[in-house]
């Protein structure tokens, strides 16, 4: 199962080749970093126009190099909601396009109770699903464990019209708040989350994905009401795939019914002949 991301008029997925990706965010054009394109690129005479070129280093990080500086940072409008995109010492815009694949399963997903939707949002990043399930309808409990990504997803509510919503801002250690809140009997209807392949917490707690992932889970299904609605789980990291992540939400369908659905996520361009590969996911959603 494929999924592509969306398009829009602020956002367009250009080319990829040579182990990068080509995008325009706005009106400026990036040269990103793409392992998994080990093909040519198909519209070479494009890459002629990013106006920055982001340069991994073997040693962690990188940096950018720029034909003509962007500013320092400016708004980007998806469907209702507004980010601001910047490009940061990690390669990052801000925001993921290959998530809003999701972007509509999710708006259904939560609206289709009849009822408040109650979402844990974990490794929350900049808030684009925060605010997508907020726009929604949910309550919101958004948890990443950097202060400064923190106020940036606080920024874009604020920009997006959601600066009053019911939305819980949490700078944590996603396994310390995960399991505080298995402690107060705290119970979601939803959860997303899009853990790293490797992070720090605020007090440098470490994260190694294949180290703590099955010690998280174990701790995300007592949290589930008796009425869950789904759980979306993506991953970029490599050597994970399809059935791996579907094996692993295998209890949710155990504990309460339903259905798994899993994939690759991709970026498509009209005028080229490949996709993209970004990342996997696994989705559950309960009993219709």
């Amino acid at each position: 199962m494929e999924l592509a991301a969306r398009t829009t008029s602020d956002y367009e997925f250009l080319d990829a080749g040579d182990g990068c990706r080509l995008e325009r965010f706005g009106g400026h054009v990036f040269n990103r970093p793409s392992p998994v394109a080990l093909w040519r690129p198909e519209r070479p005479e494009l890459w002629k126009t990013a106006a920055g070129t982001y340069h991994r280093s073997n040693t962690g990080g990188g940096d950018w190099s720029f034909t003509h500086k962007p500013p320092p940072q400016w708004p980007m409008k998806w469907d209702d909601l507004t980010f601001t995109i910047k490009p940061t010492g990690f390669g990052h815009m801000g925001l993921f396009p290959e998530h809003t694949c999701h972007w509509d399963w999710v708006s259904r997903q939560v609206s289709a109770g009849g009822q408040p939707c109650r979402v844990l949002h974990l490794f929350a990043y900049t808030g684009a699903m925060t605010l997508l399930a907020a726009k929604a309808g949910a309550d919101v409990c958004h948890v990443d464990a950097v202060p400064d990504i923190n106020d940036w997803a606080r920024r874009n509510a604020e920009a997006s019209g959601l600066k009053t919503a019911p939305i819980r801002w949490i700078t944590d250690d996603v396994l310390k708040f995960v399991a505080r809140e298995g402690r107060r009997q705290r119970q979601y209807d939803a959860i997303i989350f899009d853990p790293p392949s490797y992070g720090k917490g605020p007090e440098g707690e470490k994260w190694i994905l294949e180290e703590h992932l099955l010690k998280l889970l174990d701790l995300l299904l007592p949290l589930m009401s008796d009425r869950p609605r789904f759980v979306l789980f993506t991953c970029h990291t490599l050597g994970f795939s399809p059935p791996l992540m579907k094996n692993l939400l295998v209890p949710w369908l155990e504990k309460f019914g339903g259905k798994i659905e899993a994939g690759t996520m991709v970026m498509k361009n009209s005028h080229c002949k490949r996709v993209l590969p970004t990342g996997f996911f696994a989705r559950w959603s309960g009993a219709e």
